[in-house]
Formats: structure tokens, sequence, C-alpha cells
């Protein structure tokens, strides 16, 4: 979501937040995290941990992996979805006043040029 790109920066940190945002259910692990988000393995585990801190993802040790999680408990990662879900629907709804605002200036456009023009 680019505009929570250009509010918080590009980050790791956003980039997780944003696939456990989008993907309901979703749990990995660190190394699955690193390739599908195209970042080095020590980046990934640093996020992972400010975000394990921050009480937004959890741990789970399942075998011999740690498999990693959206917090729903936590009252942080409701907020913070809930912030994201507010700036999509801000974000939709100016594209769909444009799309009207454009269709009502075209609609207008072409009342203009028919009258012009005497056309029906």
């Amino acid at each position: 979501m680019k505009i929570l790109e250009k509010i918080f920066g590009n980050s790791t940190h956003l980039d997780i937040i944003l696939l456990f945002y989008g993907t309901p259910g979703y749990f990995t692990n660190i190394t699955k995290l690193a390739t599908t988000l195209d970042k080095s393995h020590v980046t990934v585990r640093k996020a992972v941990s400010d975000l394990v801190a921050a009480d937004i993802l959890t741990e789970l040790d399942i075998g011999k992996s740690r498999v990693i999680r959206i917090n729903e408990k936590s009252p942080y990662t409701e907020t913070l979805f809930n912030f994201i879900a507010t700036v999509q629907s801000v974000k939709e709804r100016r594209s769909i006043e444009e799309i009207i605002a454009k269709r009502a200036g075209s609609s207008r456009s072409a009342a203009r040029a028919t009258s012009r023009t005497g056309e029906v």
C-alpha cells in the first residue's frame, strides 16, 4: 500500500505487517518469510524480533521450527489493522470520488459538444 510507505517509509517492518494484514491466518518461518519478501535473513529476523517485542507478532516452537504468525489477541495488532483498514478505505473512497468526478466531467463535456453540434 503506497500511502503507508509514504507515511512510514519503505521498511521490512511494514512489508511484514502488510503481508500478515493481507493474508488472514498466514503463518511462516523466518527463512520462508525472507524469501517471500526478497530480503536477507538477518534483516527479516531483526524486524520480526521488533514486531514480537511490540506484541504484533508471535513466535511458536513447532518441532525444530519457529513459526511466526500475527498476534490476534494483541490490542496493538487490532489498532494497527484498524488503522490500515481506515487508510485503505480513504484511498478507495478517493478513487471512487475521482472516477465519479471524471465521469461527471466527461458527461458535461459530451453534453456541451452535443448542444453545440445539435446532434442527439
